[in-house]
Formats: structure tokens, C-alpha cells, sequence
């Protein structure tokens, strides 16, 4: 339980803003039983609303079961336009992609097997601006996404709905874990006309060079490899979001530990109605 969050919600409850949240999984397959950071949301905001993807439809049908009120799950795979794309089924479920996996680079690593090349198949993608259109979405508040290189390749695809979201987390890679897949940079590039900017690395992940095990640890991120990036409503534009988008992307930013966000967001909302939401929080929170 995030008991900074908590806090934050008492105090925002006060704008009298009936808070609803329509947040993003895109590659949504759970390989435990932990859920994402943003799934809290929904306890303190149960009219929002959690819409997840997942290529596989056993699978989708499976987390549809166990879901509770407000989540559901489609399987669609998404992509930068609707049209027929190879799809490259590898080891694990987990490593499937749009793109082939660059063997001749991760076999180089420990600890790869799970994402070589079992076969090739074909897909039917959709574009993210296809899907929000056909199902009257609305504006989307926050993506978390992670589909094995292609997320460039959705976020084309959804170039109308980014212009509404606050927060994304994406998977990122820094070498071509996928053959010709974009990389960091080509994502940062991206997102930021979107007036997205990046915030900071969720953890660093990788592996080190074979036959070279470092501390016992065949997954020990010797070579920096890919990570989960956080990236943020530009922070010099906060005036052109109305009053529910910026408390919005104050608990956003809370939810994942970026407080300094969080307390700015609501120092600008303090400005415009001369209250005093950040020195609220500040007194009941330690940082």
C-alpha cells in the first residue's frame, strides 16, 4: 500500500472533481500474480477504468475471468496501422514480438534462451487511434506498455491519443535486443513532440557476456540492456492542462515515486484557486 498516495487522494478529494481514470496495458500478460503500480488506482477511483492487450485470446480470456470491475482485457495486437504483420513466436510467451529477435547479438549473453525464435506466424494489427476510435474510448490518462520493441511502432499508430496522455511507461531497449527494433533515443525523440518528456529509468535490466557469470547471478546487468522508462507531461506546459489533468498527473507521478512531480502539479493547482494542497500533503508526508 502506497500510504504517500493515500494521503494525496484525501487531499485532492477536496477539488470536488469526480476522478475518473482510463489507464493503458498494452502486452499484458501476467507472468505472476503482482500487479502494476497503476492497477491502485482503481481501489481509490473504482469508476475508472483499466484496459489491457494481449496478442494471445486464451490468454486474454483467462485474465478476463480473474478480473475485477473496470478491467478487461482485448486481444488485439496493436500497431502503427491496420494491416497483416509477421509476428515472431519465440521460447516464452513473454518475448514474443513484431520484430525477429537478434540472435547473433543475445546469444552472446546469459540467460537469452527464452527469447529465441520458436516459429514465424502472421497477425492482424490495429492502431491505437483505430481502437479508441471504434470503442468511444475518450481521452486516455496513462499507457503502460511493453511489447518487445514495437512500442514506437504503436505509439505512430496512437499519435491522436497521446496528445491526451499524462504519463507512459515503456519498455526500452539500448541495444537491438530485436533485429532494426528503435531504441530509446528513437522513442524519447518521439514522444517528446508529444509533449511527453522523459522522466527517469524504472530500474536498469541486462545481462553480462558469456561465459562470464558475475556474483552467481546469470541475469547480473553487467551490460545495461533495457529498462522500463517513465515519461511525463511536460513539465513547462503544465498551464495548458485544466484543473483534472493536472491533480490527475499529480497522483500519476505519486504512484511512481516521482514526489517532486507530484507537489509541483499541485503547487500550480494551488495557484489558480489560492489553496493549499502542496503544504496539505507536505505536513502529513515525510520525503
Amino acid at each position: 500500500m502506497n500510504k504517500q498516495l493515500d494521503q494525496l487522494v484525501k487531499i485532492v478529494r477536496q477539488s470536488k472533481i469526480d476522478f475518473k481514470f482510463i489507464l493503458f496495458e498494452i502486452g499484458a500478460l501476467q507472468i505472476d500474480s503482482s500487479k502494476e503500480p497503476f492497477y491502485e488506482l482503481l481501489d481509490h477511483f473504482p469508476l475508472s477504468k483499466i484496459i489491457g492487450f494481449e496478442v494471445e485470446k486464451d490468454i486474454c480470456d483467462k485474465m478476463n475471468a480473474k478480473s475485477q470491475k473496470g478491467i478487461k482485457y482485448y486481444a488485439y495486437a496493436l500497431g502503427n496501422a491496420n494491416e497483416k504483420r509477421k509476428f515472431y513466436v519465440t521460447q516464452h510467451p513473454m518475448c514474443c514480438s513484431l520484430y525477429k529477435p537478434n540472435e547473433t547479438l543475445i546469444s552472446l549473453y546469459n540467460n537469452f534462451q527464452v527469447a529465441y525464435l520458436k516459429h514465424e506466424t502472421e497477425v492482424e494489427t490495429i492502431s491505437l487511434d483505430y481502437f479508441v476510435d471504434q470503442q468511444k474510448i475518450g481521452e486516455i490518462d496513462f499507457i503502460k506498455i511493453d511489447v518487445q520493441g514495437a512500442e514506437l511502432d504503436i505509439f505512430k499508430g496512437g499519435s491522436k491519443v497521446l496528445d491526451s496522455v499524462l504519463q507512459i511507461v515503456s519498455e526500452v531497449e539500448f541495444i537491438e535486443l530485436y533485429e532494426n527494433q528503435p531504441l530509446f533515443g528513437d522513442v524519447c525523440k518521439f514522444l517528446n513532440k508529444h509533449n511527453l518528456m522523459f522522466n527517469k529509468f524504472l530500474g536498469l535490466e541486462g545481462r553480462a557476456l558469456k561465459p562470464i557469470i558475475i556474483d552467481n547471478d546469470a541475469n547480473n546487468a553487467s551490460q545495461h540492456i533495457w529498462s522500463d522508462a517513465l515519461f511525463t507531461y511536460h513539465v513547462k506546459k503544465l498551464e495548458n492542462l485544466n484543473d483534472e489533468k493536472l491533480l490527475k498527473l499529480s497522483l500519476l507521478a505519486c504512484v511512481y515515486g516521482s514526489l517532486d512531480l507530484s507537489f509541483y502539479c499541485l503547487s500550480q493547482y494551488d495557484k489558480r484557486h489560492g489553496s493549499s494542497f502542496w503544504k496539505d500533503w507536505m505536513q502529513k508526508i515525510s520525503i
